[in-house]
């Protein structure tokens, strides 16, 4: 969330002037100690909450600029700290308050408040603006999160959950528990004060909540007192969202984080900067941090894309030239690109953080890209896990791929791998195998080899004799077949007395003939046709005689010999492929897949 889009702070602490424009969804402060990093969260504090600091009073004495101090002295000028808010409105609003709306709020030294609205702005706007303002959640969270930090927050925790149904009823169960267990207590008190006596819930129950705990881990240690601050940090976020989806009345947050990373190393820093910039990328959330590590500059979020920036908060200090004027003139400078902060850094003396940036940056590229190898061999195991079929090439796998989707199977139940051509030889399959990813002792194989030459060697290789009509079981969990021979072209090898050992059979076949040889003259056009009409598949040029491969020489183009003798030209194979996919009857493919996944499943 953008709600604020600019800040402008004058004469508070070390900020004499400081401007932030463009403030993204997180936003992130660096600078050396004591250049005002802190005072930026300090301003939105003030001007959302009239404290500086959580839990203690404005003082303007305290808080007043000293260089702003020195000069008014001196010139006799006014006195006063400034911060004004630029927002972004929402839309509900807009109708009444436009699409930005300006918010300056102004503190003279006797710590009174004058707040400067838009001029013009009618009295129902002035109400609308006021409802716009309180349901603005402001929580900082200091630099040092001590318990007292977390009894804040759980005491807000509380009145949270105290306005969801139930949970009256849940405290009242819980003091009438404590009642009994004190029963005698209670009357021996009322028997000597002549007046019933027991023990009652506090009349501000979030003072007994402040000293809740959370169980941590399996054996229930103490959060808040056993385990380290880096592991009790971690829970402030999550708490401050719980928060604010339950705090009725507020429907925007804006978080002011010191230092997230304190106490973490650097891998649970990481984790934590991407966690805030996944809060940020919410709609009603925006944070400003202030840090001092490379983890946080680097930030990201990949899942939700928030927009992070990056600052940098410099020293002000009196420039050798006039008493009133500061150098730099703008405490906040943006440092997104690592260019810029290493230019900026360098001026303020920090030369190790951008070197630090830099390797942290090539590191988690690294790990990144290990990380990413790591998921797609996992995801490459559980593929393996699943019952395959091994198909000869791409076209084929799409073919069943789609087939067992029509199926209604989940695209997890089959995993259809490629062997790349049919290996010809046993001591072939093995690298081919190796290539389309191995398999699984665990999951049921199934290898799907074309009708032709080298699909039934291939076949009589793994299985030891001619391939049947069937599949053939192998041995447990392992079977193959080649593709069943459609009634078409059963009449066609009957018509030509083509021997079984000389079929040619491809999954182009697979669909009604009529439709098929129209769809491929279609594709190939006249001049494809005109190259075929002296050609036949080369295993019929090879083994039929010369009074049967004539005939098919001379078939007609356009007919089912012409196409059962030809097959489809290989330049225009993926063409035919892809139109038969979406334009022909898939009832043999079905058959077939149907009868892979019982052989599969079984």
């Amino acid at each position: 969330m953008q709600l604020i889009r600019r800040i402008e702070i004058n004469y508070l602490r070390s900020l004499y002037t400081a401007v932030l424009v463009n403030p993204g969804d997180m936003n992130v402060v660096f600078g050396r100690n004591d250049s005002g990093k802190s005072n930026l969260l300090r301003a939105l504090n003030l001007f959302f909450n009239e404290e500086v600091d959580p839990g203690q009073e404005f003082e303007f004495d305290l808080d007043f600029s000293d260089i702003r101090r020195d000069a008014a002295k001196a010139a006799k000028g006014r006195q006063f700290i400034a911060i004004r808010i630029d927002f972004n409105v929402p839309p509900n609003y807009r109708a009444s308050l436009g699409d930005t709306i300006s918010i300056k709020r102004q503190w003279n030294i006797y710590g009174e408040r004058t707040d400067t609205l838009p001029r013009g702005l009618s009295k129902g706007s002035r109400i609308q603006l006021t409802r716009f303002l309180n349901q603005i959640d402001f929580s900082y969270i200091p630099a040092i999160k001590d318990l007292q930090v977390f009894g804040d927050l759980i005491e807000r925790m509380y009145g949270a959950a105290a306005q969801s149904s139930g949970f009256e009823s849940a405290t009242d169960t819980f003091v009438e528990a404590i009642r009994a267990q004190t029963s005698g207590l209670s009357a021996g008190l009322s028997k000597l004060f002549g007046s019933t006596t027991k023990l009652a819930a506090p009349t501000d129950m979030g003072l007994l909540f402040r000293s809740l705990d959370f169980a941590h881990g399996e054996d229930g240690h103490s959060l808040l007192r056993q385990k380290g601050d880096g592991v009790k940090a971690r829970h402030l976020p999550e708490l401050l969202r719980y928060i604010n989806e339950h705090e009725s009345g507020k429907k925007f947050f804006i978080w002011g984080f010191e230092e997230p990373e304190n106490s973490l190393d650097l891998g649970a820093a990481d984790a934590e900067a991407e966690r805030f910039a996944e809060v940020a990328a919410r709609s009603d959330t925006q944070v400003f941090i202030t840090s001092h590590s490379p983890a946080f500059y680097l930030a990201s979020s990949d899942r939700t894309k928030a927009d992070i920036r990056r600052v940098f908060v410099s020293k002000q200090q009196v420039s050798d030239g006039a008493r009133d004027i500061v150098v730099p003139k703008n405490a906040i400078s943006v440092i997104d690109t690592l260019d810029d902060a290493e230019s900026r850094m360098k001026e303020a003396s920090l030369l190790q953080l951008p070197y630090l940036i830099r390797q942290w940056g090539n590191l988690k590229k690294d790990r990144d890209a290990i990380e990413a190898q790591a998921e797609q061999l996992k995801r490459k195991l559980e593929q393996l896990r699943s019952p395959t079929l091994f198909v000869e090439g791409r076209f084929d796998k799409e073919l069943f791929d789609a087939a067992f989707v029509r199926a209604g199977l989940p695209r997890s139940a089959v995993n259809v791998r490629i062997l790349g051509g049919t290996p010809s030889t046993t001591p072939e399959l093995l690298p081919r195998l190796l290539s389309a990813g191995a398999i699984h002792p665990e999951a049921k194989v199934l290898f799907l080899f074309d009708n032709d030459r080298a699909g039934r060697t291939a076949h009589k290789n793994i299985c030891g004799k001619a391939p049947p009509a069937k599949i053939h079981e192998v041995s447990s969990g392992l079977g193959a077949w080649v593709l069943p021979q459609s009634p078409e072209n059963a009449d066609f090898c009957k018509k030509y007395s083509i021997l079984p050992e000389h079929l040619f059979f491809t999954s182009e076949f697979l669909y009604p003939a009529k439709m098929a040889v129209e769809l491929c003259a279609d594709i190939i056009g006249p001049r494809g046709i005109e190259e075929s009409r002296s050609e036949i598949h080369e295993i019929y040029h090879k083994h039929l005689s010369q009074a049967v491969s004539a005939p098919l020489r001379a078939a007609v183009p356009g007919t089912i010999d012409w196409f059962f003798s030809r097959g489809v030209p290989n330049n225009f194979k993926e063409r035919f492929a892809d139109a038969a996919a979406n334009t022909l009857p898939q009832s043999q493919i079905d058959q077939i897949a149907n009868a892979a996944w019982d052989f599969l499943s079984s």
